[in-house]
């Protein structure tokens, strides 16, 4: 028998949280649980909490709340174009409807769509848990320590996802933003690979550079290390190194061989949209 709760509050969804530990499931859009008949001995559902859906900007920070749906925010003029751009491309209408941000980055798959956009976004995860005392606690995590591996993220079993919180600064002002999903179709289609980029350049200098690839790891795959390295580069620099750069990113991606796409493939076309991108 499975026991539902429609809490009226996102005080009352922690404490059944609290309470139901490994044994609850959550469900805001369910786009992707209920085509998999996923269920649990409790769930919990998270519709119609008007605090988790809920957009704001707050001085330096952009908060997205768990309850926002694709739509929503594809037509919310303060989320960052780019985010918006890679929103647009899942699924179909009916899907972007009732799926959320949130439910994308608390999946994890290798394979999600916003996931790449919102490492170069630089974006961390607001979660929430009650005390033993009944206060609501919550903790930032970065989204590249949320996001442990495949269907695997840093909550706790009491914990629920309040938020997501993009700092203004990682998008506001940059000379160029860009996202691209590979998929076998425009529609309806599991990425093959994704990409995103963000850049600023200043006196013909690249200033700032962050750079993700999707589905071609275990997790969104983006290295700091090798930004590092970029800035700072004049653009005549950048060009000359180009090929350099080309070649120790292809031995980052891992890739693999699977019914929609070649590991040879991927990381081919990651390679070509790095190369597209960096041409500035």
């Amino acid at each position: 028998m499975v026991t539902a709760y429609m809490p009226a509050s996102v005080t009352e969804a922690l404490a059944i949280k609290k309470k139901e530990r490994e044994r609850a499931l959550l469900v805001a859009g369910g786009t992707d649980i209920m085509p998999a008949g996923q269920t649990a001995p409790v769930m919990i559902y998270l519709q119609g909490l008007h605090d988790l859906s809920k957009v704001a900007k707050s001085g330096a920070v952009l908060r997205i709340g768990a309850g926002c749906t694709y739509t929503q925010l594809i037509h919310d003029e303060r989320v960052p174009q780019v985010l918006r751009e890679a929103m647009h491309s899942i699924a179909a209408p009916a899907i972007r409807n009732a799926g959320t941000l949130v439910g994308n980055i608390c999946r994890a798959s290798p394979a999600g769509d916003t996931l790449p956009v919102l490492y170069a976004l630089e974006a961390a995860v607001v979660a929430g848990h009650l005390t033993d005392a009944g206060v609501m606690d919550k903790r930032r995590i970065d989204i590249d320590d949320f996001i442990q591996g495949n269907r695997r993220t840093a909550l706790t079993p009491d914990e629920i996802v309040l938020a997501v919180e993009i700092p203004c600064r990682s998008y506001e002002n940059m000379t160029k933003m860009q996202s691209c999903k590979v998929g076998g179709r425009k529609a309806q289609a599991i990425a093959k690979l994704s990409f995103a980029g963000i850049c600023r350049v200043e006196d013909n200098v690249l200033c700032e550079i962050r750079l993700a690839f999707g589905a071609v790891g275990l997790t969104v795959v983006r290295s700091r290390e090798l930004e590092a390295k970029m800035r700072g580069l004049t653009l005549t620099e950048l060009a000359a190194k180009k090929n350099e750069i080309l070649k120790e990113y292809a031995a980052l991606l891992q890739p693999i061989d699977d019914q929609r796409s070649t590991a040879a493939y991927r990381r081919q076309v990651c390679l070509n949209l790095l190369e597209d991108f960096l041409t500035l």
